[in-house]
């Protein structure tokens, strides 16, 4: 892989390699940096931005397969592994966008809403220090708490959050598919008088879970979709894992459709990606309230690809009246 931006025809590419601000401790592993691709399409003057951030233990592509994607797609030829369409696609509709004149969220649906609350991830390890974390995060408006699972004492570090931040906070649980279904079915019974909103992926493959506390499919989204639809009450939409926006969207669609929610997450993206997943949850406002997107992972970051102009403020994430990503 290159250690410099390439031109691939029509599409430049650029390595990247961000560093997490403190690691991030999940189920399936610890992270610490963040490495893609950034890829800009260009045309008539202007310039499309997308992003490739693989997440192979997840259901994407490796750093180096999606190099060799990115390196034989040009702007009318996507590639096929996820984190590398996602990013040509992306590039392309903020072109697409910008040629239109407007925001990429009214590309999507022209009905798109301006304003997505969005909940907060939290990471702290310690209890004091998840304490605290909850409370800040509550007071810069945060309204929705969500806290990675399936890898310690969870219920004493979900009761320290709902202590923190009281009764009226909304508590959603992440475990990666860490339990079997004794455990998830134990465990959620013990942590259900905590008053959790949901819990995502509490096991791979979510069979038999249905119960006091609701149950989110991510992981299973992309594997089984339809079996995802079965078994879980809320979809975990993340559009670097399942291909672009337009996938995703597709997948919402059919989702609410079939009477369920849908929550719009980024991956631990860069900032354009991030704004392509803003721009889709907007997008999906216009047909219902859906649970509070899970778009604030920017501030894990040490660094970013840009500035960040959709950052959310109060818990919230404004679209820009800006063509395209607004970036």
């Amino acid at each position: 892989m290159p250690a410099r931006a390439i031109d691939a025809g029509t599409l430049e590419i650029r390595p990247y390699r961000l560093r997490l601000l403190r690691p991030l401790h999940t189920s399936r592993g610890v992270y610490s940096v963040r490495e893609g691709f950034v890829v800009l399409a260009r045309e008539g003057g202007l310039t499309g931005r997308g992003e490739a951030a693989p997440l192979p233990e997840h259901g994407t592509e490796t750093l180096a397969e999606c190099f060799e994607e990115l390196r034989r797609a040009t702007l009318t030829k996507l590639p096929k592994a996820p984190a590398a369409r996602h990013a040509v696609e992306l590039a392309l509709l903020d072109l697409r966008a910008q040629r239109e004149g407007v925001p990429l969220a009214a590309l999507l649906d022209p009905r798109a809403l301006r304003e997505v609350p969005t909940g907060a991830l939290l990471s702290a390890l310690t209890m004091p220090e998840l304490a605290r974390e909850a409370q800040r995060a509550v007071a810069d408006g945060f309204g929705t708490l969500k806290l990675k699972v399936g890898r310690g004492d969870d219920f004493a570090r979900a009761a320290v959050v709902r202590d923190a931040v009281g009764p009226n906070v909304k508590l959603r649980l992440d475990a990666n598919g860490a339990w079997t279904q004794a455990e998830a079915l134990r465990r959620l019974e013990e942590l259900a008088p905590l008053g959790i909103e949901l819990c995502e992926q509490p096991t791979a493959d979510l069979i038999g879970l249905r119960g006091k506390v609701p149950i989110a499919a991510d992981e299973l989204v992309a594997q089984d979709f339809e079996a995802a639809l079965e078994r879980a009450e809320v979809i975990v939409l993340k559009p670097m894992v399942l291909g672009g926006l337009l996938p995703a969207l597709a997948l919402a669609r059919a989702a609410i459709g079939r009477g369920r929610q849908v929550i719009v997450t980024t991956s631990l993206d860069g900032a354009i990606a991030r704004a392509g997943a803003a721009h889709l949850a907007a997008a999906l406002l216009a047909d219902g309230g859906q649970p509070a997107a899970g778009l604030a992972t920017g501030g894990l970051l040490a660094e970013d690809l840009c500035e960040d102009l959709l950052a959310p403020r109060g818990g919230v994430v404004r679209i820009p009246e800006a063509a395209g990503l607004g970036l």
